[in-house]
């Protein structure tokens, strides 16, 4: 398929996806909560709320007491079914849909442009365009990364970016842990968990500098065993 023809068909998912929202029969909510909102169909379908996810209520019909939810990007055939008291927790745990809380962050329209331009499938065009080592510092911008990728890319695409991710991080390891090997001595010198995410901020810092650690893991040593891991994992972007 050729770039133009992939344009067409995330326009066409975005016309969807507005579609959906446009429907006034449903109260569009965005879900704040850091813990999973399971949800299961009556066909035994399973799926969660995360935070940022947009989804819709409404009352089912003549149902007294009983009320549907659709997801945003799942499309309004794939519904659940929540009782009156599930849904009142659910008020709790979300706030109504609008532009500002879809794009709260000051660079989300930015991010938002940039990721509609950029081709799912590549990897690290995805990783550029989150310009992730310049802006995670940022109060809320892994949130609004998070949610941003959801608007732009199907749920297929984002699992995909994330296996990906995770495979490039465990490429790294691979290669750090050769060279303390080598080395007969521990170089990382932080716990299990920087560890973890060093290597993962590494993977956001492009595909050159990427690659450069890979050759050379001592080079990524010696930058961030001085790098306090103290913010959000870059593979929360794409969970």
């Amino acid at each position: 398929m050729d770039h133009s023809a992939r344009a067409q068909d995330r326009a066409a998912a975005g016309a969807d996806r507005m579609t959906i929202v446009e429907n006034t029969a449903y109260e569009w909510r965005v879900y704040n909560a850091k813990a999973l909102y399971r949800l299961e169909n009556a066909r035994g379908r399973t799926e969660s709320l995360i935070k940022g996810r947009i989804f819709g209520l409404r009352q089912a019909g003549s149902k007294k007491g009983v009320y549907r939810l659709i997801v945003r990007e799942l499309g309004p055939r794939m519904v659940f079914s929540l009782s009156e008291q599930e849904m009142l927790g659910l008020l709790k745990k979300s706030s109504p849909l609008t532009d500002a809380s879809t794009h709260s962050h000051p660079r989300a329209k930015a991010l938002l442009s940039r990721l509609q331009k950029t081709d799912p499938k590549d990897f690290w065009a995805v990783v550029a365009a989150l310009n992730w080592p310049k802006f995670a510092q940022d109060d809320g911008y892994a949130d609004t990364a998070r949610s941003v990728l959801r608007e732009c890319y199907r749920q297929q695409d984002l699992s995909r970016l994330l296996r990906t991710a995770a495979r490039m991080r465990r490429e790294l390891q691979r290669a750090v842990e050769k060279a303390e090997k080598a080395a007969r001595r521990q170089l990382f010198l932080g716990g299990d968990d920087s560890f973890y995410d060093a290597l993962a901020y590494a993977v956001s810092s492009g595909q050159a500098r990427f690659e450069g650690f890979v050759r050379k893991p001592e080079s990524f040593v010696k930058k961030f065993n001085a790098l306090p891991m103290d913010r959000q994992n870059f593979e929360y972007c794409f969970e």
